[in-house]
C-alpha cells in the first residue's frame, strides 16, 4: 500500500514507443521524470509531426504519473493479516487512505470450524506514519457449544517508519496497537508493540523481522498478562521484470502461549498477493500452528481485498 517502482509506467511507455523493457525508446530524450518526444531522425517537423509529438508527450506524462496514483495499494507491500501475520517496515503515503477486508476459516485443534474476519481503515496522517482502526468480527462456538456472532474487539494503532533501507541498514519501523474490550466476554485492554525491520536479499526478495510484545491489562486466571513473539517473513515478486503484479510470501513465527502450562505456538504460512487494478489487491493465504497444545489452530485460510481511495 505504498509507493513502488515505476515499472508499470515504464512498461506502458515502452509499449507506446516499441522499446525493450530495459532500453530507452529509440528516439526522444529524458527531462527529469518527463519524456520529451521528438520526431524520429530523417522525418519532417511539419504540423502533423508536431501534433503527434504533443499527443505522445501527453501519454508519456500520463504513464509517468500512473505509479504515483498506484502507490496506495501495492501487492509487494505488506500489512499484517493481508494475508499472513507480519508487516513490512513501510507506512502508507502522507494523506493517503485505504480500506482492507479479510475473511478467514479456521479449525482449532479441538472444536468446530470457525468463521472470522477483519475490517481495517488506514490513514497517512503524517509523513512515514499512519493510523489504523480495525474490527475483528467472528462467528464461533462458545463454551456452551453454541455458535454465536461476535463483533469482536476494536483496535486502534499507530505505525511509524524511521528510515528507508540503505546499504546494509534495513528499513526500521515501530507499530503500537491497543484493543478495546468491545467483544462478547472480553475483559481488559489488550495491547501489542511491534518492532519491524525489512531488508532486501538477493535481487528482488525481502526479509521481514517482526518482534512482538503482547499484553492484557486484565488477563483471565490461568493466562499470562505478557507474551512475547517473533516472526520471520519473506516476500518476492514473481514474474519480475517482465511483469510486476504478483508477490508470493511465507513466514515462520513463534510466540509464547498465553495459556499457562501449554507449549509455545509455532506458526508457518504461505500466501499470495495479486494486483487486480491500479488501486486494488486480492490476497490469499494459509497458516498452520504446528506446535502449541490444545489451543492451537490446525489451519486457517484467509482471503482478502485492499483498496485505496
Amino acid at each position: 500500500m505504498r509507493k513502488h517502482n515505476s515499472s508499470w509506467g515504464l512498461s506502458l511507455r515502452n509499449k507506446l514507443t516499441g522499446a525493450s523493457p530495459t532500453q530507452p525508446p529509440p528516439w526522444g530524450e529524458e527531462l527529469g521524470s518527463w519524456r520529451v518526444i521528438s520526431p524520429p531522425p530523417g522525418r519532417g517537423r511539419g504540423r502533423d509531426s508536431a501534433h503527434l509529438a504533443k499527443i505522445l508527450f501527453l501519454f508519456g506524462a500520463l504513464t509517468t504519473a500512473l505509479p504515483q496514483a498506484a502507490h496506495a495499494v501495492d501487492h509487494n507491500n505488506l500489512d499484517a493479516g493481508r494475508p499472513l501475520d507480519f508487516d513490512d517496515a513501510y507506512s502508507i503515503a502522507y494523506r493517503e487512505q485505504a480500506v482492507e477486508f479479510g475473511v478467514n476459516l479456521s479449525r482449532p485443534k479441538t472444536g468446530k470450524t470457525e468463521v472470522g474476519g477483519k475490517v481495517e481503515y488506514l490513514y497517512g496522517f503524517a509523513k512515514n506514519s499512519h493510523l489504523s482502526i480495525d474490527m475483528h468480527p467472528h462467528w464461533a462456538s462458545e463454551d456452551d457449544g453454541k455458535r454465536r456472532f461476535d463483533k469482536g474487539d476494536i483496535g486502534i494503532g499507530v505505525f511509524h517508519n524511521f528510515n528507508r533501507e540503505h546499504g546494509n541498514t534495513p528499513a526500521l519501523a515501530l507499530r503500537a496497537d491497543v484493543y478495546l474490550p468491545t467483544g462478547r466476554g472480553s475483559e481488559g485492554v489488550d495491547y501489542r508493540l511491534r518492532a519491524i525491520a525489512t531488508k532486501q536479499v538477493r535481487q528482488y526478495g525481502r526479509l521481514h523481522l517482526n518482534l512482538d510484545l503482547n499484553g492484557n491489562s486484565r488477563a483471565p486466571q490461568g493466562q499470562r498478562s505478557v507474551t512475547p513473539g517473533v516472526i520471520l517473513g519473506y516476500s518476492q515478486p514473481i514474474g519480475y521484470p517482465t511483469r510486476f503484479d504478483r508477490t508470493v510470501l511465507a513466514q515462520v513465527g513463534y510466540r509464547v502461549n498465553p495459556v499457562r502450562g501449554e507449549d509455545g505456538i509455532t506458526t508457518v504460512g504461505l500466501g499470495l498477493r495479486q494486483q487486480i487494478g491500479v488501486t486494488s489487491v486480492l490476497d490469499v493465504g494459509v497458516l498452520s500452528d504446528v506446535t502449541g497444545g490444545p489451543s492451537r489452530e490446525k489451519w486457517k485460510l484467509t482471503v482478502g481485498y485492499s483498496r485505496q481511495f
